[in-house]
Parts: structure tokens; C-alpha cells; sequence
């Protein structure tokens, strides 16, 4: 057998003999990068532009370590979408280029997989052609085979799509399970193919069962593409809700587990035992779910409770705090966390005694008594959350949060339904204890980097690469693109035209420079805004021709990035959630504009906190925070442009603040360099080859 460094140099070698494809010096150095990274056991950040194909540099690797020394690698990306494309696209190409034969499985959240006791409730003329074509079992390939559309296709999902706890191994059909199946076969694979919102359930159940509990088994090395986009994926991971739906999910939890043990209590001699104590626990419940809803109406929003002390005591947290709401949210957090505590501890004792007395035993037992296990634990974490709201001594509580209570919405009994939620602030710590020093890794990303420097990343995410580097784009930026800054004084600074009732101005403004580059470029144009008021606002200003359409963000962002991608002169008005990950080579998208600088303005409670949080630390939030943030989103806007060598483009800021302020020529500094400067749309598209005779659209 070769060694894992021969295996990657042939790996690149057969790749150049295939059509279609080339070798990039810089692809191979990242993934010799890697693999000395997971055959040393040692940690690195690396950012890999876009073109580069970090893909394969990172697949290739992971194989071929996997093929000569057993050593389990897991690849983790952002989103299920690019977690399916290294799965259905890169993958496949990875393990023709490395021969050794290496096993690989795609694992992602329980819930996007379809579960087949649901579907077993449906005709087969509604499942039947996913049942049958299905390879993963995931909510994409079910969306892609049903009949069904819109609505009616999400609700139908939203039936069948697998219950956050199971039966498990009771579940008649547990043998062929998707999920189940991936679990299995992840746990033995050479190679896991996953997002990160699953690398960090997997920590977490690993920290809450001291280690006799995994979703993807031991590894011996961590992958995390997009790791711009991890400390994102970690707030989520570590995020704790109360309120009537969460209540309403663990009581419907209750009556599965009582509806899978009534087999085994009655070998016990004493389901009624059993019903009892279970149908208690949902009354009691049930009450406490209707008594918040009453109380809801009259729960004010606003922070109940911050830690550390001094973070409590700083004067923008206690300018936002409730303290109303204070007492009404922390006798209801107790008296959930002592209810279902003590249901987990009922249940244990009764375990225990029918194990003790030899009424219980054998094969069917035990597997009764792991699917108990699996329910008691999401019930434990739902406990142990409650308590965490408030106790100042929970154990496995992070030193620095937010505890809250969210504005009301409509809930299930037709009245104001507010939520108690708690948010970890500092990730440093947690992402310490659950990642970095439980797996050596590498961070990937086109934009990893602030200032030419991972500081940034480090300082958010507590990571401790051993090895640093930054590799140059594939792409000429000189030629292939262009910067379009409208000149000082064409569109009003932002942030003064709202403080001063400005801003239908302003929105006229950003219209017409938004209508003007449109035409320029014949539409192909990607606008990205930081607000949906304002991307609304500016749309119901334009006015162009038939031929030139516009569509806007509003729901799924999947089918308005596909449906601008299938036509050459439309234009796409989008959101956060395409500043990063959305690919659309070709002509298509021949301008992104970036509207305006997304700074984070500390609104919501979380963000009201880490201001304050960073302050107490001697930090200026703006600096240290807010303006890098800014710096990493307008390098993600701008890597929307150029995404192979036949791209060419303009990259248009809007906002009149990179020309007055400060910092604007630092957030002009974190683009491509190279780039040409314009301060006229129809130069910097006649820089760029883009104005040609082509016949183009009157107005």
C-alpha cells in the first residue's frame, strides 16, 4: 500500500488526465496541507478562494489516510446544500482519483430524513416513487419525487419528515430506517459527509452522556468548510427555548414514550403504573402550558438576566432589561425543570425495580430500556435548559449569556405567545470544551481571513490553528472584475437619512442608482441588502420593462436563486441568506451590489449583551466586532461574482460611507485585489468587457 502522501500526488495526477478537469499547484499544496494536518494530528486555518477547489483538496486527503491507516476523517459544511453537493458531486470524483477502496457516509439532521412509520400512514401513491428512488431518504429527494407543490408538498413533508425522538430499535421499522441507517453506517466510515449543526449535536450528546452516546462515533479528524459561517451554526447548537411550542413538543415526546414501554410494562405486571405516571406528567404539563399562554400577553420583552455580574450590571443591559417579566419567567422555568426532573427520576426508580424484581429481561428488554434511554435524554437537556434560564450554578452552563423573554406571537390557543429563550454570548469557551480540544481540525473558507489575518476567527470561535495560510485566487481580478464606488454625493449616507427622517430619500436614491446599473448591464444583476424593510422599500421604487425582470427574496430562497440563475436578464433582490454559499457562474450575474455596509446594530437582547460583554473586557464592540463582521459579510457579497476563470463582473457598493468614513477604505481593502476602480457604471462595464454591440433593451 502507498503512503497517504503518494496516494494524493497520483490522485492529482489522474485528475489532470480527465476532460474537463486541471490541476491548480495551489489545490495540491492545500491538500498536502491537510493531510499533514490528520497524519500529525495537528490543527490548521486555510483560506481557499473560490476556484481553488478545496473540495477535492480536502476529500482527497481524508481518503487517502482513511485507505492507508484507518484514520476517520469527518467533512462538515454550513448548509445541507453544500453538504449534498461534496456527497452527489465531489465525492464521487474523490473516490475515482483515490482507487483504494474507502467506506463513506452522508449523515445530516434527523429531521430532513423521511420516516417510514410515517409513510407506512399514507398511500403509496403519495410516497411511493420517493420510496422507491430515494437514496438517502432526505427532504430533497422527496421535494424532487412527490407530485405534490407549494404548500401542500410542505405540509405533506412536515407529516412524514422524522419526530426529533423515536422509538428507535422498538420501531418495527428501525432495520431499514434513513436515519437510522446513516447513523449506523456513519459510525464505522472512513469518511462522514455532514454539516456542522450535526458535528455540534454530536458534542454535545458526547459532553451530556460522557461519551457513551454519538451521532458520527470517535473520529480521528474534523474537516469544517464554511467555517466562516461555524460560530453562526454554534449560537444555534447552543440556544434554549421555553415556551408553549417547546412545552407542547415534550408533552407529545411523553406520549410516545409511554405508547413504546407498554409492552414492557405490562411484562411487569403494571401498566397502570406506567399510564399513571406518564398521564401526570402531561396533565400537569398541559396546565403549565395553558397558564403560560394566559400570561403571556402580559410579559414584556426584554432581557431578565445576564451573566457574567458585571455584564448584569452594565447600563445598556439594564436599560433593556424586563423585570416585570422577571418573576412570572422564572417560576415557570422551575417549575418545568423540577416537573421534569422528577419525571426522569420516576422513571429510573420504576426501571430500576422492575430490572430488580426480574420482571423484565432479555433482548427485547434491553432494547427497550435504550429507546427509554434515548427519550429520557431529550427530556434531561429539556430539564437542565429550564434550569439553566436562571441558576446561577447549573452544572455545564457557559460563563457568559443572555436569558430573555421574545416578543409575543400568535400561539396554539389563539392568544399572545411569548418565549423564555437563552442564547450563549461568548462562544470561546464552549467551542473549546465541545471542538477544539477534542479533535484536531482544519478551518476552511474562500473568506476566512479579516486584514489579512485570522484573528478574527480566532478571537470568536476560541480556535488555536498550529498552522496559518492564506492561498491566492486562481482568478485575475485585474481583468475579470471591476469595483463601481458611485461618486461622493450621489446616494445620502444611511445611517444619517435615518436619523434624521431621511429616508424615503434615501431609498429614492438607492433606487435609481439600482434601476440605472440594472439597464447597464442588461439586468444579471444579484442586489443584496441587509434589511428586508429596505430591500422592499427600494423595490417598489424601480420601475423597468417586462424584459428586464426583478425578483425578491420572500420565501424560498432555493427557487428564486434557481429562477434567476435560468434567466440571462433578470435581477435578484435577496437577503443575508445569499451573502454567502449561493453559486451562479456565467453571465447571469455579471453585478453583485452590495446596498450598504451590514453592520449588526445591536437590537435584539443577544446582541445588546455581546456589546456589552466586550466592553466590560476593555474591548471597543465596534472595532473589535462589528466593523471586522461588516468586513467578512462584504468579502462573502463580493465572492458572488467571479466563480470561474470565463466570469467577468462588477462589484457595486452603494453606500455613501465608504467614501466619509474611516474604515471605508479598510472594507475596500478586504476585496479582491487588483481590482479597477470606476466611479461611472458604464465605465467600470466597459472596463470589464461588458458594454459590447449586443443589441440592448430601450427605455
Amino acid at each position: 500500500m502507498p503512503e497517504a502522501r503518494e496516494l494524493i500526488e497520483i490522485a492529482f495526477e489522474a485528475l489532470e488526465t480527465l476532460p474537463g478537469f486541471s490541476t491548480r499547484a495551489d489545490q495540491i499544496q492545500l491538500a498536502l496541507l491537510i493531510s499533514d494536518c490528520i497524519a500529525e494530528g495537528r490543527s490548521g486555518a486555510y483560506e481557499a478562494p473560490t476556484g481553488l477547489g478545496k473540495s477535492l483538496a480536502a476529500l482527497v486527503p481524508a481518503l487517502a489516510h482513511s485507505a492507508v491507516s484507518g484514520k476517520r476523517t469527518v467533512i462538515a459544511t454550513y448548509t445541507n446544500v453544500l453538504a449534498e453537493q461534496y456527497w452527489r458531486k465531489d465525492l464521487p470524483l474523490a473516490s475515482i482519483l483515490v482507487e483504494e477502496k474507502v467506506k463513506t457516509q452522508f449523515l445530516i439532521g434527523r429531521q430532513r430524513y423521511a420516516c417510514i412509520a410515517a409513510m407506512a400512514d399514507l398511500p403509496k401513491s403519495v410516497t411511493g416513487e420517493f420510496q422507491s428512488r430515494a437514496q438517502l431518504g432526505i427532504e430533497t429527494e422527496f421535494r424532487e419525487h412527490s407530485r405534490k407543490f407549494g404548500r401542500e408538498l410542505t405540509q405533506l413533508w412536515q407529516q412524514i419528515s422524522a419526530p426529533p425522538v423515536c422509538p428507535a430499535r422498538l420501531c418495527p421499522h428501525y432495520h431499514e430506517c434513513y436515519y437510522y441507517g446513516a447513523r449506523r453506517s456513519a459510525d464505522k466510515a472512513g469518511v462522514v459527509i455532514t454539516n456542522h449543526s450535526v458535528v455540534l449535536q454530536d458534542a454535545l450528546l458526547k459532553k451530556a452522556s460522557d461519551g457513551e452516546l454519538s451521532l458520527l462515533g470517535d473520529y480521528d479528524f474534523l474537516v469544517i468548510d464554511e467555517a466562516h459561517d461555524f460560530a453562526q451554526a454554534a449560537l444555534s447548537a447552543l440556544e434554549f427555548e421555553l415556551g408553549e411550542a417547546k412545552m407542547s413538543v415534550v408533552g407529545n415526546i411523553a406520549q410516545r414514550m409511554q405508547k413504546s414501554l407498554q409492552v414492557l410494562a405490562m411484562e411487569a405486571a403494571q401498566p397502570h403504573v406506567w399510564n399513571e405516571l406518564c398521564d401526570t406528567f402531561r396533565e400537569r404539563l398541559s396546565e403549565i402550558e395553558k397558564r403560560f399562554a394566559v400570561q403571556s400577553g402580559a410579559l414584556q420583552s426584554g432581557i431578565l438576566r445576564a451573566t457574567p455580574a458585571e455584564v448584569w450590571q452594565h447600563p445598556q443591559v439594564k436599560a433593556r432589561s424586563s423585570e416585570s417579566a422577571l418573576p412570572p419567567s422564572k417560576e415557570l422555568a422551575s417549575e418545568v425543570a423540577r416537573l421534569t426532573l422528577g419525571f426522569l427520576h420516576d422513571i429510573d426508580k420504576l426501571i430500576s425495580e422492575w430490572r430488580h424484581n426480574g420482571a423484565i429481561s432479555g433482548a427485547q428488554a434491553e432494547d427497550a430500556i435504550d429507546t427509554i434511554h434515548n427519550y429520557c435524554m431529550y427530556l434531561r437537556e429539556f430539564g437542565i435548559g429550564c434550569q439553566l434560564l436562571f441558576s446561577d450554578n447549573t452544572e455545564g452552563a457557559y460563563p457568559v449569556g443572555v436569558t430573555y423573554c421574545s416578543g409575543a406571537t400568535d400561539g396554539k390557543y389563539g392568544r399572545a405567545s411569548a418565549i423564555v429563550r437563552h442564547d450563549v454570548i461568548g462562544l470561546a469557551e464552549p467551542l473549546s470544551e465541545l471542538i477544539w480540544e477534542q479533535v484536531p481540525s482544519v478551518s476552511l473558507s474562500a473568506t476566512l481571513a479579516v486584514d489579512g489575518s485570522f484573528d478574527f476567527f480566532k478571537r470568536m470561535t476560541g480556535a488555536t490553528p498550529e498552522f496559518e495560510e492564506i492561498l491566492p485566487s486562481p482568478f485575475d481580478f485585474s481583468t475579470q472584475a471591476a469595483l463601481y464606488l458611485p461618486a461622493p454625493g450621489t446616494l445620502p449616507d444611511p445611517t444619517v437619512a435615518h436619523k434624521t427622517g431621511g429616508e424615503e430619500a434615501y431609498y429614492d436614491a438607492v433606487a435609481r442608482e439600482l434601476a440605472n446599473i440594472i439597464k447597464t448591464l442588461n439586468g444579471r444583476t444579484l442586489a443584496l441588502f441587509h434589511s428586508r424593510r429596505e430591500m422592499e422599500a427600494v423595490h417598489t421604487r424601480i420601475s423597468l420593462p417586462a424584459e428586464l425582470p426583478i425578483y425578491m427574496q420572500r420565501g424560498s430562497a432555493g427557487w428564486i436563486g434557481e429562477r434567476f440563475k435560468s434567466e440571462t436578464h433578470a435581477s435578484l433582490f435577496a437577503l443575508r441568506s445569499f451573502w454567502t454559499g449561493f453559486d451562479a457562474p456565467g453571465e447571469t450575474l455579471s453585478c453583485v451590489t452590495l446596498v450598504r455596509v451590514p453592520f449588526e446594530v445591536p437590537i435584539d437582547p443577544a446582541q445588546v449583551t455581546r456589546m456589552a460583554w466586550m466592553q466590560t473586557q476593555g474591548l471597543d464592540p465596534f472595532a473589535a466586532y462589528s466593523l471586522p463582521q461588516a468586513k467578512m459579510l462584504v468579502r462573502q457579497g463580493a465572492g458572488r461574482l467571479i466563480r470561474t476563470s470565463a466570469d467577468r463582473g462588477i462589484i457595486a457598493l452603494l453606500d455613501a460611507r465608504i467614501h466619509t468614513k474611516r474604515y471605508g477604505e479598510e472594507i475596500v481593502k478586504n476585496l479582491p485585489a487588483g481590482l479597477r476602480t470606476y466611479g461611472n457604471i458604464e465605465e467600470a462595464a466597459a472596463g470589464v468587457g461588458l458594454l459590447t454591440s449586443e443589441p440592448t433593451f430601450s427605455f
